[in-house]
């Protein structure tokens, strides 16, 4: 075993993070942490504990325990002591300093990137220094690692990681925290004459040309998919299927799961003569089951990419945080970055869609004041500080916002300068989800009888709608890309969709009183980023570029 040092000294290592190059300082939430119980036996013995006023997972073996302000040290203090909890590890929860809204729930383990020139005993000794067990190496990041705290560390995974932060060897370092994220929906062929949102993208149109090719796999990313669905049916539609909630190959929804199957519809569904049709109806479809937020780490995540960018040309994701401060980490970061150049089953880069979200909210915000949002179970929640969608903002990520059947701002879509473009859905209120505004539903498959409907004892709603259904349109439209030129990049991709878009505006405020319709110079806007999509005029695209070489 290498020689171990004492570790260097970090000034104050616990007040602040890393993040994607980013230094975050950080202050305590008041009433709030998380604990890592080996035997789930444990959680019975919480239930007696006085001043414990929540228990909630948030991820294997991991709470989220909440208190009042007066008992969160005592009962931090009392299960780090007491035998009944032996093993268990409790930690803080932060937040940004001088902000609200945004919370870091941290795990036991960090995210290591070392410099290329150190070598493998340089790098064990530096682990061996501040007692950490090496988990697994990204071998398609530079020297980049998962490793594990252990109570040999001494101190919690923040401070550990600032420590590594001092290290000469060490490029960053950053713990692997656990996301929050919601789905961006708005619950609410003999249906395809109700699709009004296929014709206004110009999807006949382009079917002329092609409908997809089974040989461009479109993955979706979500809660669960009914594969009994008359509309996920057909000879090599369902591939690779993975559940990593459950760890196997039937990614079915369970109870409380309704999100993923409207989904799949909107990008995948069969041409079959009954029901609906997707936007790429001949391509395949690989289901990916990932419960919210459950199984939300970075570690996680950076996994999950990589595996569904190896098997996969399109991956759509209809859900991300909420408006709060969400920098990705530095290697989730990079593994987007290397899915969408190198990965994919074509080694041309994966395409990936990312809804924009659905609160009205900016996605890129260095500073607001008093921003109010509507969260799905907790109700109106306030952020102030910084926001930052890490998903929509990254430069290889297709971050999709919602137009209406007029041609309009959805109003609940999320906007800035990183949306690229936007597909048609239906509209809402974002902080009033019961109350309509004018604009058509969107039809789409259902669960039924697996998981939960949108509309009871049947295979079919149109209760479905967000920047969750303008996400896999996208997805769809993009395979349809794909599918008349598989010799395009994944970028060439981003490019075809965003200069063939339609420049629809909208001069009308939004519900705060803002107008953020109108093109700039450079093409595009903040609701509508380069425009709405249009499948014919990209495939058309796609297709010259095919026959030009």
């Amino acid at each position: 075993m290498a020689e171990q040092s004492t570790p260097p000294k970090a000034e104050h290592p616990g007040n602040y993070l890393w993040r994607n190059g980013q230094r975050i300082e950080l202050e305590k939430e008041g009433d709030r942490f998380t604990l890592v119980i080996p035997d789930s036996k444990q959680v019975e013995q919480l239930h007696k504990m006085t001043g414990i006023q929540e228990i909630k997972s948030i991820s294997r073996k991991q709470l989220r325990l909440k208190t009042s302000p007066e008992f969160l040290e005592g009962t931090m203090a009392a299960l780090r002591s007491e035998p009944a909890f032996s093993g268990a590890i409790a930690h803080h929860a932060y937040h940004p300093k001088d902000s609200e809204g945004t919370i870091y729930y941290i795990t036991d383990k960090i995210i290591v990137r070392f410099r290329e020139e150190t070598t493998p005993a340089e790098i064990d000794a530096i682990l061996n220094t501040y007692h950490l067990t090496k988990l697994k190496h990204y071998d398609w990041l530079s020297n980049t690692y998962l490793v594990q705290v252990t109570s040999a560390s001494g101190e919690n995974p923040i401070k550990i990681a600032n420590r590594l932060m001092q290290e000469v060897k060490i490029v960053s370092a950053e713990p692997s925290l656990i996301n929050r994220f919601l789905p961006a929906n708005l619950p609410g062929d003999e249906l395809f004459g109700k699709q009004w949102n296929l014709q206004s993208v110009k999807a006949p149109k382009a079917w002329e040309m092609t409908r997809g090719d089974r040989s461009i796999v479109v993955a979706i990313i979500d809660d669960g998919f009914d594969l009994s669905h008359p509309d996920l049916q057909g000879n090599g539609k369902i591939v690779s299927p993975i559940d990593y909630a459950d760890e196997d190959d039937y990614p079915f929804p369970e109870a409380g799961n309704f999100h993923g199957t409207p989904c799949a519809g909107i990008a995948i569904a069969e041409w079959n003569g009954v029901g609906i049709v997707g936007a790429a109806p001949d391509c395949a479809f690989m289901p990916v089951r990932f419960q919210f937020p459950n199984r939300g780490e970075d570690h996680r995540l950076i996994e999950i990419f990589k595996e569904v960018g190896d098997r996969s040309d399109v991956i759509s994701c209809s859900w991300g945080p909420p408006p709060v401060d969400w920098p990705l980490s530095e290697a989730l970061s990079a593994t987007l970055d290397h899915v969408a150049t190198a990965g994919g089953r074509r080694g041309k880069g994966c395409v990936i869609c990312f809804a924009a979200g659905n609160y009205n909210a900016p996605i890129n915000a260095s500073q607001v004041e008093n921003f109010r949002w509507l969260h799905p179970e907790a109700g109106e929640q306030r952020t102030t500080g910084r926001i930052l969608n890490g998903f929509a903002t990254h430069p290889q990520v297709i971050s999709a916002a919602a137009s209406t059947s007029f041609d309009q701002h959805a109003a609940y879509s999320n906007w800035g300068a990183e949306i690229s473009v936007c597909a048609p859905s239906n509209n809402s209120h974002p902080t009033k989800p019961n109350r309509r505004l004018p604009g058509e539903p969107i039809w789409t498959i259902d669960n039924e009888p697996s998981g939960n409907g949108f509309s009871p004892n049947s295979r079919y709603t149109n209760q479905f709608g967000g920047t969750s259904s303008a996400a896999p349109l996208v997805a769809g439209i993009a395979a349809l890309v794909l599918s008349a030129n598989p010799e395009l990049r994944a970028a060439d991709v981003k490019e075809i969709l965003q200069t063939t878009a339609d420049k629809i505006t909208d001069i009308s405020p939004d519900i705060a009183g803002i107008n953020r319709g109108v093109y700039g110079l450079n093409g595009r806007c903040d609701w509508f980023g380069f425009g709405k999509v249009n499948a014919a005029r990209a495939v058309a695209e796609a297709l010259r570029r095919r026959n030009s070489h």
